[in-house]
């Protein structure tokens, strides 16, 4: 969830490291933090201690300094000593629900433009941490596939000694893919899956041609057909 006038609150996070005189912190998360965010830092030795985020480094590392108020000039690029927080002494840092710094608008007109030679608006895909989005840093996605099981073959060669007579063959309980053809190149077929049907009701299979079938499951299921040539070899090859 986003605020429009305001930062959401960051729970605390422990040091994965040992603070360092240049105000280096690192946690699991250091992109939940914004740059001028106001964070809190403590541990059991040192107590509580506010400080800037100053600038975020990387998926698990920013650094931190002073605030700057009507008391302090403090610029973005001073650090403070956090040395003393340790990991041992379980250091953490979080952020409270505050107000967003003001960011001057054309600030912003010059951070959205392309410099010369391009001279351009840019429009770029980044991450949470402002990383650009590309073949090393790809865009994070998730799916659940479901594969294909291909069980076990069986091949038939159902020989069509005369021409317009109904053949057939029962297939293989569990049957979910099927690919059947006439092995004579001139041969049409009559396809049909219902007894008697083949001369009445049927899928016509041109000469050369492949019947196939996929993502079914057949149960005590028949194909019936019948050849428009004498002699015709139908070949049919199924996996179950």
């Amino acid at each position: 969830m986003a605020y429009e006038k305001r930062l959401k609150a960051v729970p605390p996070q422990l040091f994965t490291a040992d603070g360092t005189n240049l105000g280096k912190v690192t946690i699991p998360d250091a992109c939940a933090f914004k740059v001028k965010t106001q964070v809190i830092l403590n541990s059991s030795t040192q107590g509580t201690l506010r400080l800037e985020v100053k600038r975020v480094e990387s998926d698990t590392v920013l650094f931190v300094g002073p605030i700057k108020d009507h008391q302090h000039n403090a610029s973005i690029l001073d650090r403070t000593d956090i040395s003393a927080f340790l990991v041992a002494d379980g250091a953490f840092i979080f952020a409270e629900e505050q107000k967003r710094p003001n960011i001057p608008e054309q600030e912003i007109e010059r951070l959205t433009y392309e410099e010369e030679p391009t001279i351009a608006r840019r429009t770029i895909l980044v991450d949470s941490c402002g990383d650009k989005i590309s073949t090393i840093n790809p865009l994070p996605v998730s799916a659940t596939v479901t594969p294909t099981i291909v069980g076990t073959p069986s091949l038939f060669n159902v020989t069509c000694p005369t021409a317009g007579v109904e053949y057939s063959q029962l297939m293989p309980n569990g049957t979910t893919q099927l690919q059947l053809r006439a092995r004579n190149s001139t041969a049409k077929l009559q396809l049909a899956w219902v007894p008697g049907t083949t001369g009445t009701n049927y899928l016509t299979l041109t000469p050369g041609n492949i019947y196939i079938l996929e993502n079914v499951k057949l149960t005590t299921k028949t194909v019936y057909f019948r050849s428009t040539k004498d002699d015709t070899i139908v070949e049919i090859l199924s996996w179950a």
